[in-house]
């Protein structure tokens, strides 16, 4: 960190502790049923102008799913300190997760889920460097600050959730993607269940490219916890 990014942090941990001082004198905390309400006014609409017109009534909205499986998810995350954000990024209809010895799949509404995940740029930079100030939580301290903060959030992000779900929306345009997340990682704290390589066996299994997809399921392994029996579960649906 240079001298004047030391001196932007220190302005910025300042201004954090401010607003937590400014917050705590203006707490009305705006709870679930407000929340729901006003999402379904501002957020809903929002959406569906890029194509996500289905709502789940609480975090969830998403799209049908393309010709080729695929369905474009967002996703209202909650933080503990009086806030939240938005993860998006893509359901597939070839791509089941683990749940103990189970296999579930993700093909009706009620069971869509995102599995390759992306948080809002903001987020992701503000976690990856430890930055007091995350440019796009929405606050739920108040109704008035949960408006603000919610428009501000749409706004600089509806154009680039709309330019990542049209960039991925074939099988062929995700594996690139996730290709390039695996020569460049993005920060994490711990270790996802649905891993970049786990997600890629998959695609390559729909794509009839059998033996890639079991090199990449191997590559998961390599990095992951699971036990003998989730292997041969997960290569035996690899094969069949």
């Amino acid at each position: 960190m240079n001298f004047f990014e030391k001196i932007k942090d220190i302005i910025d941990r300042r201004k954090s502790i401010n607003e937590i001082y400014d917050d705590m004198k203006n707490l009305d905390e705006v709870l679930l049923a407000k929340r729901l309400e006003i999402f379904k006014e501002v957020v809903t609409p929002k959406f569906a102008e890029i194509g996500l017109k289905n709502w789940n009534g609480k975090y969830i909205w998403f799209s049908n799913f393309n010709e080729e499986g695929i369905k474009h998810v967002i996703e209202y995350n909650v933080f503990k300190s009086f806030g939240g954000s938005f993860s998006f990024g893509n359901c597939f209809l070839s791509v089941p997760t683990i749940s103990g010895k189970k296999l579930i799949n993700h093909r009706t509404d009620k069971s869509t889920k995102i599995i390759y995940f992306k948080r809002l740029e903001g987020w992701q930079n503000s976690f990856e460097k430890n930055k007091p100030i995350n440019p796009d939580k929405i606050s739920t301290v108040n109704e008035d600050k949960f408006r603000k903060s919610l428009d501000h959030v749409l706004s600089n992000n509806i154009p680039e959730l709309k330019k990542w779900f049209t960039e991925k929306s074939t099988v062929n345009q995700n594996i690139s993607g996730l290709l390039k997340d695996v020569e460049n990682p993005v920060f994490e704290i711990g270790q996802r269940i649905i891993s970049t390589e786990y997600i890629l066996a998959f695609l390559y299994k729909q794509k009839g490219d059998h033996k890639s997809a079991e090199n990449w399921m191997n590559e998961h392994f390599k990095k992951s916890l699971n036990n003998e029996s989730e292997m041969e579960l997960l290569m035996n649906r690899l094969k069949n």
